[in-house]
């Protein structure tokens, strides 16, 4: 066909590659390879390693002393009591006993605190009795020899002043009563009380018991107390009884501190 190649034959041959020569550099220096030497290597890694292992081994300890250390504080606090102590309350002043108070025994009498004053004695010797008085004061017996009057001694004597007095009083419609319902009714008899008000046993240093007494008085319009009365038995003579009276009511202390003295004489 006209359109058609020739088809000449090819000659087939193996392809060489040229031998080629490495590339010379200008002036005939060759090209420096990197030789690197396996000793400075390993070296270089020990000396890395000597440096970074050490470091991490301190920051790690660094970290687990904190831990150790936190642990421990922990501890302590629990173990320590941190409740807080109770204040410490300021003692109150107790204000001293008064020296008469007194004092209750299983009996229901009651006995009186010693005097702690410097008392002298009144002794009567028509009913052989006897009663101690501060030794401010002083004593006036009454002409009848059944008792005495005791005042301060700034009082003039003249004045007749009896802020507490002791006497012996005779008994009035006894009807046979024992000492402790007569001293019941020897207010309404003797001094025409309305009614007893109160009453008490007290015992005197000797041994003695007396009642203490007060009593009502009582008008259409006013109600009133009267001072305290005690009574004792006269063990020679049951037709009369030993009474004290408190006049003042400023001196019921000293009152008190006497009748603790009264004493019947053997």
């Amino acid at each position: 066909m006209d359109n058609q190649l020739p088809n000449f034959p090819v000659p087939s041959q193996n392809y060489i590659a040229p031998n080629l020569s490495p590339m010379q550099m200008p002036g005939g220096a060759k090209i420096p390879r990197f030789n690197l030497n396996k000793k400075w290597i390993l070296m270089t890694l020990v000396i890395l390693a000597l440096i970074i292992l050490p470091a991490i081994a301190y920051f790690y300890g660094q970290k687990q002393g904190q831990t150790v250390k936190t642990a421990l504080l922990a501890q302590t606090m629990n173990s320590v009591n941190i409740t807080p102590s109770a204040p410490t309350a300021t003692p109150t002043p107790i204000p001293p006993t008064p020296t008469l108070a007194p004092i209750a025994t299983e009996s229901g009498t009651l006995h009186l605190a010693t005097p702690a004053a410097t008392f002298k004695t009144y002794a009567n010797t028509k009913y052989a009795y006897s009663i101690q008085f501060p030794a401010d004061w002083y004593s006036s017996e009454f002409t009848q020899k059944t008792g005495a009057a005791f005042a301060l001694s700034s009082t003039s004597i003249s004045s007749g002043a009896n802020d507490i007095k002791i006497n012996a009083i005779a008994k009035i419609d006894t009807a046979n009563l024992s000492f402790a319902d007569y001293v019941k009714v020897a207010g309404i008899n003797e001094f025409k009380y309305t009614k007893l008000a109160s009453i008490k046993p007290i015992a005197t240093t000797s041994g003695l018991v007396g009642y203490e007494t007060t009593w009502t008085t009582q008008t259409a319009n006013t109600t009133s107390t009267s001072l305290p009365i005690t009574y004792f038995e006269i063990p020679s003579d049951k037709t009369a009884t030993i009474e004290v009276f408190l006049n003042k009511e400023a001196d019921l202390s000293t009152y008190e501190q006497m009748l603790l003295t009264f004493e019947i004489s053997k």
